[in-house]
């Protein structure tokens, strides 16, 4: 193991431990120590939620895909998908816990599971999700499991025919799969009919398109650090670009056409929206659009893929807006209160019925009709150490599994 590797299992081990203590800290004193509020009681964890769900889909698809339709430049890549597509939905399944205020009344959910909330197939699809990749990562890597690592593999007559007609068997499947995960997280937001934000068909396909693209960018930026960017490579990374800069494309298309609508309705409740989503985050929405654009265009020119310092900022740009993009998903549903009233009977007026926010500020109002939520050092610091988890996850098994074996053909 390099002294890199060492360094860097080091510092994001150590990150995750401390995320885990703050989460214990925040279980102590409840989540007060949050920037949630009762009229914004889903934040900077639920954005998370959807973002490594996002990047877990992305990296199954890419995986499944390699297989299904026989693309045999990216397949140095496919135990790294699987691989990340493992490390991120343990992640987001990590992720919901500090967001539950009890996590040890999750056996409710078990014992007693309502079928008609999202939430239930969520957890289910979440669960299936990462037992799926365990298994194709598995597959995957069976004809290097030799050695020390003999006593992992199945005994079977010929390991590579049988992990390569596996992994084909099981590649429609896992593309399934990869696709569900994000619906039915787009399903959480989109079924709540009272947030007409969220209330959209196009979330389902937008949520996936997004997938594709930030997830095949983590696959692709692990790659390039893990193998370089070599005139070998080159062909796969031109492949990734190409889906990553189509994907994206499709996700501007999706969220461009929902905003049109939006703002075509022309009514109070959606001039309301609007004003929210590009009034008070009017420079978040442009970062949004302008940042996976730029880095998804960046990654379509040769000389960026050639160059490991400039494959790396595209990636990071682009994956950084799509953050943002998932962020922006909280405010404009919630602070376009669903619950209004008509004063004194007044034709084509309503009040948006004021909330308490479940605080108590000497001076402030009790009630609001709008909060300008921040996250908290605690919700930060939980988060930052979700996603030291997950790339703890992924160098200690590069560092331990022939992850990075390179296929015979």
């Amino acid at each position: 193991m390099s002294g890199t590797m060492k360094r860097s299992l080091w510092v994001s081990g150590a990150f995750f431990l401390v995320a885990l203590a703050v989460w214990f800290y925040q279980l102590k004193e409840g989540l007060i120590l949050t920037n949630m509020q009762n009229s914004f009681n889903w934040g900077l964890y639920i954005s998370g939620l959807a973002f490594f769900v996002g990047n877990a889909a992305g990296g199954l698809v890419l995986t499944s895909s390699i297989y299904l339709f026989g693309v045999k430049q990216l397949k140095p890549l496919a135990k790294l998908g699987a691989l990340t597509a493992f490390a991120n939905v343990t992640a987001a399944m990590l992720i919901v816990l500090p967001d539950i205020g009890q996590p040890l009344r999750l056996y409710n959910l078990i014992l007693h599971p309502n079928f008609m909330s999202p939430l239930v197939w969520d957890v289910i699809v979440l669960n299936l999700y990462a037992l799926a990749s365990a298994i194709y990562l598995y597959i995957l890597m069976l004809p290097e499991l030799t050695g020390k690592l003999s006593w992992l593999a199945i005994k079977v007559e010929n390991a590579h025919d049988f992990s390569e007609r596996w992994a084909k068997r099981i590649a429609p499947v896992a593309l399934l799969f990869a696709i569900g995960i994000h619906v039915v997280t787009a399903w959480i937001f989109s079924t709540q009919g009272a947030r007409d934000w969220w209330h959209s068909p196009a979330m389902a396909p937008d949520f996936v398109s997004v997938a594709i693209a930030v997830g095949t960018t983590v696959v692709l930026l692990a790659g390039a650090l893990a193998y370089g960017t070599g005139k070998q490579y080159e062909p796969a990374y031109r492949t990734l670009g190409l889906i990553i800069f189509m994907a994206i494309c499709i996700h501007l298309f999706l969220m461009m056409n929902d905003l049109v609508i939006h703002a075509w309705y022309g009514n109070a409740e959606t001039h309301r929206i609007m004003e929210i989503a590009w009034g008070d985050f009017a420079w978040a929405h442009i970062f949004e659009v302008a940042a996976p654009l730029i880095g998804a265009g960046l990654l379509m020119l040769p000389a960026v893929r050639r160059s490991l310092p400039l494959l790396a900022l595209s990636s990071v740009i682009l994956i950084a807006g799509v953050f943002v993009h998932r962020f922006l998903i909280m405010p404009a549903a919630y602070n376009n209160i669903p619950m209004t009233m008509t004063p004194l009977g007044l034709p084509n007026t309503h009040w948006a019925l004021p909330i308490a926010s479940g605080r108590f500020f000497p001076g402030v109002s009790t009630f609001l009709d709008q909060y300008s939520y921040t996250p908290s050092l605690v919700e930060v610091v939980i988060l930052l150490g979700i996603m030291a988890y997950a790339v703890f996850l992924v160098l200690l098994a590069i560092s331990k599994l022939p992850i990075l074996v390179k296929e015979s053909n």
